[in-house]
């Protein structure tokens, strides 16, 4: 049997037993000898689906991984942008180029969350290890700023449900008051 381009395998095979001519000789099971064995054919169709839907997953597996990558391999630029972006500002130079390294960011950005990225902006929120890295500890003077994020240093992303770069954060901690 010769696979055709578009053709699904598995219906060829059901055709291919359908077609059969049944000779007028039976064998000890009582099926026309040369005739095929209906339960090995089911099986080998049953295997061939199965193989067909693991190479389907694989390839989709694979197509996401890819994805991740070039994602991965892209953050450093948004991170750069928005360097340049703190820089120019703090230097008070060419508000025109600001905006425009603006614009730039913002139709990247763009770009990445239509395909499914997602920045993790962690200011103010509780410290959680399985998003945040903690590069840093300040004193706080409060009890509720313990354990919490004070700043930023670079933000996390996610890609779906996967993380695909934790945001480097400074925590707080409240020391208590010795008196």
């Amino acid at each position: 049997m010769r696979i055709q381009e578009g053709l699904d395998p598995t219906a060829e095979a059901e055709n291919d037993l359908r077609d059969v001519d049944a000779p007028s000789a039976t064998s000890p099971e009582g099926r026309p000898q040369g005739a095929p064995d209906l339960q090995a054919a089911t099986r080998a169709l049953r295997e061939l689906e199965a193989a067909k839907a693991r190479v389907e997953r694989d390839a989709a597996r694979a197509a996401q991984e890819m994805r991740e990558r070039l994602v991965v391999e892209l953050l450093p630029i948004v991170d750069n942008l928005d360097r340049t972006i703190r820089a120019a500002l703090n230097s008070g130079n060419a508000p025109a180029v600001v905006e425009g390294a603006r614009l730039v960011r913002s139709q990247f950005m763009g770009v990445l969350e239509r395909y499914g990225v997602e920045r993790i902006d962690s200011r103010h929120q509780p410290f959680d290890p399985a998003i945040h890295e903690a590069v840093g500890t300040v004193p706080v003077t409060h009890a509720a700023a313990n354990n919490v994020v004070v700043d930023q240093v670079e933000p996390g992303y996610r890609f779906g449900s996967r993380l695909l770069r934790p945001a480097k954060v400074v925590v707080g901690r409240h020391a208590g008051r010795y008196h």
